[in-house]
């Protein structure tokens, strides 16, 4: 486990401004997870619009943008008002128009600066212009200490040998899964009537149809014969699918204190974690206490047993159980986990592909012109009981 020491004192600065720059790109990177698209400006020597670092943070549409200061140790100076004016007007000529201008300084905290900083952003927001922030050498070292992977970088200088990673996974490790509920259709078909051909029917059906006849019979001693039903009186809905969901640390680090939340966001009847797992279907009690999942609404919440830490390379799983709709459509299925040092979040796919058994009842039609294509009547669930 990697401990993080609450010594900022020792959080060197870098010896350069090129470092600073790259320091401050790793850094903001982090912050606003978009450690692949946060950009340095051009290079050295080119006009730069007063931004030396630029991204749209994840959840924003406009850019951000920054202006990488070294000072003290390496320039012996502070960052004088005139500077940041000048940096302000040649911001405000950066294409597209930015949302947020932030100094970044070594320099060591100072309250006359940081004053004027704040005067600075309101004026410009009631301009209608971006707004502006500063982080002086102390407050980069706290957003050091709380962001790991700048701080393995930086301070620790592991430069990503402790990378924190996690993905989830249908069943075979994919991100998408076919399930195939089976539904009933309904279907009419139409028919032209055949010529009545009068004939005998030997069949004993009618014979019971006809009440005074059975009454008689009942008298000589004979019964009727009762249809029987060789079916289980348990409920069976053959349109609840299962599936697996996987949740592997692809990371070179221990994922600790972590918890997994899922949400169905697709159309579906009902998501379950269980089925009846006992002597005909009862809910098995000794499954329920090895469960560590718990439904609510269209939400799976996943929680490891006694907190147990997900080591490297290791994974869970667990099934779940849905009621999709009878229809070929996708549901999405929303992650999101949380742990001590690290979060992340995805999507996965449930693609629904409904496997249709037709009953179909008949329509005789007199002519050739009554004929019509046949008619979905209704598209059910497959299943051996009723809602009722």
């Amino acid at each position: 486990m990697n401990i993080k020491p609450h010594m900022k004192k020792s959080i060197q600065k870098p010896e350069n401004w090129q470092d600073f720059e790259t320091l401050c790109k790793k850094l903001w990177g982090e912050i606003w997870n978009i450690p692949t698209k946060i950009k340095k400006n051009g290079r050295s020597g080119q006009s730069q619009s007063g931004v030396d670092v630029y991204g749209i943070p994840k959840g924003e549409s406009s850019y951000w943008g920054i202006q990488c200061k070294g000072k003290d140790n390496y320039t012996n100076a502070r960052l004088t008002t005139k500077e940041i004016e000048n940096e302000i007007t040649k911001a405000k000529t950066f294409n597209p128009k930015l949302e947020v201008f932030i100094f970044a300084t070594t320099m060591n905290k100072d309250v006359e600066i940081e004053e004027f900083i704040r005067l600075k952003d309101i004026e410009s927001r009631e301009n209608g212009d971006f707004e502006i922030l500063l982080f002086c050498w102390e407050d980069i070292a706290d957003l050091i200490e709380e962001n790991l992977d700048t701080y393995n970088f930086w301070v620790a200088n592991k430069l990503h040998k402790t990378k924190f990673d996690f993905e989830v996974y249908l069943n075979e490790f994919e991100n998408e899964f076919v399930i195939k509920p089976k539904c009933i259709r309904k279907i009419k078909r139409y028919r032209l009537k055949e010529p009545e051909v009068e004939r005998l029917d030997t069949g004993i059906s009618p014979l019971f149809n006809n009440a005074e006849l059975v009454r008689k019979l009942s008298m000589i001693g004979y019964q009727q014969p009762i249809l029987q039903n060789n079916f289980s009186s348990r409920k069976v809905n053959e349109a609840i699918c299962s599936f697996e969901l996987i949740m592997a640390n692809t990371g070179s680090a221990v994922i600790e204190d972590w918890r997994l939340t899922f949400r169905v966001t697709g159309e579906h009847k009902e998501i379950m974690d269980q089925l009846g797992t006992g002597p005909m279907g009862m809910i098995d009690i000794g499954f329920l206490k090895h469960k560590r999942t718990h439904v609510t609404g269209n939400r799976i919440s996943y929680n490891p047993k006694d907190n147990e830490p997900l080591i490297q390379k290791d994974n869970r799983y667990f099934e779940a159980f849905i009621i999709p709709l009878c229809k070929e459509y996708i549901i999405p299925v929303e992650w999101e986990l949380l742990a001590r040092d690290f979060d992340k979040s995805g999507t996965l796919f449930l693609n629904i592909k409904p496997q249709y058994e037709d009953k179909i009842t008949y329509e005789y039609v007199d002519t050739e012109d009554d004929l019509k294509e046949d008619e979905i009547i209704s598209i059910d669930e497959k299943k051996n009981y009723t809602d009722d």
